[in-house]
């Protein structure tokens, strides 16, 4: 039979010619080593994304990726693709992953707790499981509640990374103040000149001094950087392609 194909909600990004950051590489294996979940916060642009998929193919790390958007403010609706998302990892043989049915209604709580657990049994034990675009849901809504209460059902050695734009929601405090959480944030993702300096020789040859122009124009953006440069490199295609 041929192997199962996931939507594109359900797999990670492709990358071409990312830049490993390994010094986030190393703060994201402390923290895989130390906490069961992480966030991710930053900017729209941050490199969020890029730095985790990048992270997890250098590692090898297995698991499940998740593109959340509005449509899983409604449970039934995250439960089901979240269990698609865990079908690769299935035994012969093996059930699906529950429904949020109606019976399960009056306590949404309890089907969570044993749905992660169920769904934490079947992934290999080092397997990351990322939840991409994380603020696409409302603060408000129960899904952040049922997120948080999940970090408890993470075992050793595994990891339930979260990618947002905005700071966790409040209930995440206790999570936070327990040391439960580990948080990348922007002050750690702006990019170093050095990771300038590596990005702009993947795509221009460009002199160090002006890397260190455009690094302290974009502030550490690297959306910024990125654009800053293909700007250069198109000016520079065009003057090639001037009359003398």
């Amino acid at each position: 039979m041929p192997a199962q194909r996931l939507l594109a909600k359900l797999t990670r990004p492709r990358l071409h010619g990312a830049v490993p950051r390994e010094r986030l590489f190393a703060r994201l294996d402390e923290a895989r080593g130390q906490r069961p979940a992480i966030c991710v916060v930053g900017p729209p642009g941050a490199g969020k994304t890029t730095l985790v998929a990048s992270w997890l193919d250098a590692r090898g790390a297995r698991g499940v990726w998740y593109q959340v958007d509005p449509g899983d403010a409604d449970l039934a609706t995250f439960f089901h693709y979240l269990g698609q998302a865990a079908m690769p990892f299935a035994r012969r043989g093996q059930a699906p992953m529950p429904a949020l049915t109606p019976e399960y209604l009056e306590d949404v709580e309890g089907f969570s707790r044993r749905f992660f657990r169920e769904l934490f049994a079947r992934l290999p034990e080092d397997a990351v499981v990322v939840l991409d675009n994380y603020q696409e849901v409302g603060s408000g809504q129960p899904f952040h509640g049922l997120i948080a209460q999940a970090v408890d059902e993470v075992p050793p050695g595994m990891a339930l990374v979260a990618v947002s734009r905005r700071d966790p929601p409040d209930m995440y405090a206790r999570l936070i103040a327990n040391e439960h959480v580990a948080l990348v944030d922007w002050d750690q993702l702006k990019l170093t000149l050095d990771e300038a300096v590596a990005i702009a020789a993947a795509r221009l040859d460009l002199p160090v001094p002006e890397i260190e122009r455009l690094h302290a124009t974009c502030g550490g953006w690297a959306a910024g950087l990125t654009l800053l440069i293909e700007g250069r490199r198109r000016n520079s295609a065009m003057s090639a392609d001037l009359p003398e």
